[in-house]
């Protein structure tokens, strides 16, 4: 829970939230696997009885500290970065005043391409926890702290952490990555091989990955930041074909993140699944979802998600949808529907490859209501153009939720439901155009397709 949340520096605070109410019994349990290089995608196991969606997951906490794969330790011993230090603490006056902009520009960059992480923070100008002696990386501003839910307040997640350090030492050289610390290890890139070993410093950073950046990197003078910052070199975990096609729930494409135990599935909506949570207040979201998005033809779309009225009441949902470099937030009252089907979220123009996503979140700045379900089934993309744009899932009950668009490649639907739009954009990277597996449009399934070779870099 964001109360009992801590981290080594205490950045990003997150307010204390309400409880969700009982979980309720999930008719078939659901065992989350990490693909799509560590988005925790997640995929449906078998019915393993009634037990709680929180508790199945508990099962991706590994035995012992993290587990550097055998390749990614032969691509981690290529790699070489001079390691500096901070220094000896002299007090407040010897720390550097703030994040530098590599440290800023590679933080934004994971927030975007590795949800799972529920903060991000930086700079903190302090000695090293549990060495009064030594100044901490954090307080020069190169280091970063990739926060990551733990399974059971205090087993490390690796499915959610892993990937995301394996990631780095494999492009620790490209980018500048000094050092590592995850789950009791600590990876060193100015080590001769072997350059990883067992953490035994006092916090055994079992909730967040500690990153240090070089003071080159830091400066953006790496490779990685003078580039076009494609998205990670990972296998796409589908994609959406020019003829549109549908995302659900149980696909590798839908991830959900945050504590487990508010996680709940029933055996409704879509394809006979769905999750859901419900809403609290805070400033900052608790638990949330996402809808993984690779474009294969760049266009104009409209977006329709699937709700089930019993599981869908919560009237100020809020929703992300990032498209061509552009991000839309949007208000939507879930519960103002009436009957099951496809609800209108608005047209978006995409752009062509990954990187993009559609998402929701559990916080409201507003008091909240007991029992406010948050509903994420089923996302659904349509090309579409002029008036044709306008039309709703009607056909198969439905209508529209909201999604009036502020940003240039966004338009307005006539939306029927739209409480509020906040206005926003991020621009990210060039998308590359790899894909290793496609959605099918017509039968809302995937087919293998090979993979790209992995760069060792």
């Amino acid at each position: 829970m964001p109360g009992s949340r801590s981290s080594e520096n205490h950045r990003v605070p997150r307010l204390g939230r309400p409880s969700h109410g009982t979980p309720q019994s999930a008719g078939c349990t659901r065992r989350w696997a990490a693909i799509a290089g560590g988005l925790t995608a997640l995929a449906l196991a078998a019915c393993t009885g009634e037990p709680d969606l929180g508790d199945a997951r508990y099962a991706i906490a590994e035995p012992g500290p993290w587990h550097i794969p055998p390749a990614t330790t032969a691509i981690g011993d290529t790699q070489y970065v001079t390691y500096t230090g901070a220094g000896p603490w002299v007090g407040e006056s010897g720390c550097g005043g703030g994040l530098l902009e590599g440290s800023a520009v590679l933080r934004d960059y994971l927030a975007l391409y590795f949800p799972q992480a529920w903060s991000i923070g930086g700079y903190s100008c302090r000695p090293i926890v549990g060495d009064p002696n030594n100044m901490s990386v954090h307080a020069t501003g190169r280091a970063l702290d990739v926060m990551i839910e733990t399974v059971d307040g205090t087993n490390a997640d690796n499915t959610a952490g892993d990937v995301i350090g394996n990631w780095l030492v494999e492009h620790a050289e490209f980018i500048g990555i000094q050092m590592i610390i995850w789950d009791r290890w600590i990876w060193n890139a100015s080590l001769d091989p072997p350059k990883d070993h067992d953490y035994t410093g006092q916090h055994p950073h079992n909730d967040h990955l500690h990153v240090e950046l070089s003071v080159e990197a830091a400066a953006l003078g790496t490779p990685f930041f003078q580039g076009p910052m494609d998205p990670p070199d990972i296998a796409s975990c589908g994609t959406i074909p020019a003829a549109g096609g549908v995302v659900d729930d149980s696909d590798s494409c839908a991830g959900f993140y945050g504590p487990p135990e508010f996680w709940r599935s029933a055996d409704a909506g879509h394809g006979g699944s769905l999750l859901w949570t419900n809403a609290y207040q805070g400033d900052d979201p608790s638990n949330w979802a996402r809808w993984i998005l690779d474009i294969e033809q760049a266009g104009s779309y409209r977006a329709e998600v699937y709700l089930t009225p019993d599981f869908a009441v919560f009237d100020h949902v809020r929703y992300e949808v990032a498209h061509g470099g552009a991000t839309d937030a949007l208000v939507v009252d879930q519960g103002a529907l009436t009957e099951e089907g496809w609800y209108q979220l608005g047209t978006f123009d995409f752009a062509a490859g990954p990187g993009q996503h559609v998402s929701l979140y559990d916080n409201s700045t507003e008091a909240v209501a007991d029992e406010q379900h948050i509903a994420f089934d089923a996302l659904r993309l349509t090309p579409c153009s002029g008036g044709g744009c306008d039309d709703s899932g009607a056909d198969e009950g439905g209508g529209v939720l909201g999604g009036c668009s502020a940003m240039p490649g966004g338009s307005p639907p006539g939306a029927l439901f739209v409480l509020a739009l906040l206005l926003g954009s991020c621009m990210v990277g060039r998308w590359s155009t790899r894909r290793s597996r496609v959605i099918d449009s017509a039968s809302d399934t995937a087919s293998s397709r090979a993979s790209s070779p992995r760069p060792a870099g």
